[in-house]
């Protein structure tokens, strides 16, 4: 892959650009010069609005994929396959399993893809399911399933699936992220880093073989880490040679005050809007 990529970020939780709206959800759309990836759809509502509004048409997505099964990363799929007509979707095959949140306390709440595969399917959804990684365009790999690797970045009880009438502890193998290669190195999109945000990027490391990291963008699911997690995951984070971590989505206000104070420029709190661009 030779000349930019740009990386637009559709849907995040916060914004102050006039004309967006912000939800609980994620969605960035790339653009290599050979393939327009969105990556995530948000949770429905935002991302065709955030496009239209940024001057952007949704016609002009090659693909799509998906980070995982949760319905503030899955929710817009139907409304952008209905714009679109038929697109490859790449995804986990775990990705349509009955996922819930279960609180103590609390009833059991749906939180897996709005719609069944079939309903996707007919509003234009090309699905491509895959355990290992996926090469998408030149130096665009989705990487598959992400051993995790770290006991400090236990994935949360409450996260389950309705197996035979039970609510099992999901593991999120599904979880995913995308690698783009740049001339700094690699720069990984984050879905909600389920898997762990260092165990993550050590699997990144592994993948391509590379020494260090260039910048990491997306959801670091860190909203609810206690302190031993944070400070664990700052800790090692320097090992990785960041130039930028920026954060969206599903970090939360501690931890990106946290990941500030540790990476001071380095470190950009995100907002829906916002786009990069990158040497290739």
């Amino acid at each position: 892959m030779a000349g930019t990529v740009e990386i637009i970020n559709l849907v995040d939780n916060t914004v102050t650009t006039r004309g967006l709206i912000a939800e609980h959800g994620l969605a960035f759309l790339v653009r290599t010069g050979e393939r327009t990836i969105l990556f995530d759809t948000g949770a429905g509502g935002a991302v065709v609005q955030n496009m239209l509004s940024l001057g952007l048409d949704p016609r002009e997505i090659t693909a799509i994929a998906l980070s995982h099964g949760h319905d503030d990363h899955t929710g817009g799929l139907k409304k952008i396959c209905e714009i679109t007509g038929p697109l490859p979707v790449y995804a986990h095959p775990d990705v349509f399993t009955a996922k819930y949140r279960l609180r103590e306390g609390e009833k059991a709440r749906y939180i897996g893809i709005p719609w069944s595969r079939a309903e996707l399917e007919t509003s234009g959804a090309i699905f491509h399911l895959s355990r290992q990684p996926v090469e998408l365009a030149g130096g665009v790999i989705l990487t598959g399933e992400i051993r995790r690797r770290q006991a400090f970045e236990a994935i949360s009880k409450e996260f389950r699936l309705l197996a035979g009438g039970e609510y099992l502890q999901d593991s999120l193998w599904d979880d995913q992220s995308l690698i783009i290669t740049t001339r700094e190195g690699p720069l990984v999109l984050l879905g909600c880093a389920h898997s762990g945000l260092i165990s993550t990027l050590e699997h990144i490391l592994d993948l391509t073989g590379a020494s260090r990291i260039f910048a990491v963008i997306g959801g670091t699911h860190l909203k609810d880490a206690g302190p031993e997690r944070l400070e664990e995951t700052i800790k090692s984070l320097p090992r990785f040679g960041l130039q930028y971590l920026v954060a969206c989505h599903c970090t939360g206000f501690r931890a990106s005050a946290s990941l500030y104070q540790a990476l001071g420029d380095k470190f950009i709190y995100n907002e829906a809007g916002r786009a990069f661009r990158f040497a290739c």
